[in-house]
Parts: C-alpha cells; structure tokens; sequence
C-alpha cells in the first residue's frame, strides 16, 4: 500500500483540531474535521484512522485536565476552564 503524500500528518491535523476546541462538540465531529484538513493536505480520507488520532489526543488532554470527555456512545467534548494561579 502506498503511502499518502500529505504535507499534513494525521496527529498534526488531530492536534490543531482538538487545540481549536471553543465548545462542546463529539468526537466525530473532530474526527471530520481532522480527516478534512489531511485530505486539504493531499492526503486520503480515512475515518477510522481520523476518529483514533483524534481520540488519542483527546485522551491525553483528558489526562491533564483539559477536556472532558462523556462516554459511553458518541464521546462528548467539553474544554475543561483554567485558571492561572
């Protein structure tokens, strides 16, 4: 299988997805957004592939305190307030 040519990688595109965050959204809607901006790049449509990059960086900021994630279904994502100390 040949690689795509895009100028964009799958996490590169995960992560300015998920760094954009204002509002509650899904997983599934990042996931598209993501998978778009790779395709924009030159790159291949894959959901699955867009729908895991994105979970994984979901979970990492979920892991920091920085969204909230709601299972079980769609995964809900809330952009957890900070505050400076």
């Amino acid at each position: 299988m040949a690689k795509s040519k895009s100028s964009v990688t799958r996490s590169a595109a995960a992560n300015q997805v998920v760094a954009a965050i204002k509002s509650k959204t899904t997983l599934t809607a990042l996931a598209e957004e993501a998978d778009q901006l790779f395709i924009d790049a030159g790159g291949k449509s894959n959901m699955a592939a867009a729908q895991h990059t994105v979970k994984l960086a979901l979970e990492t900021l979920e892991a920091i305190g920085q969204v909230k994630l709601t299972r079980p279904t769609d995964v809900m994502v809330e952009k957890v307030r900070t505050t400076n100390k």
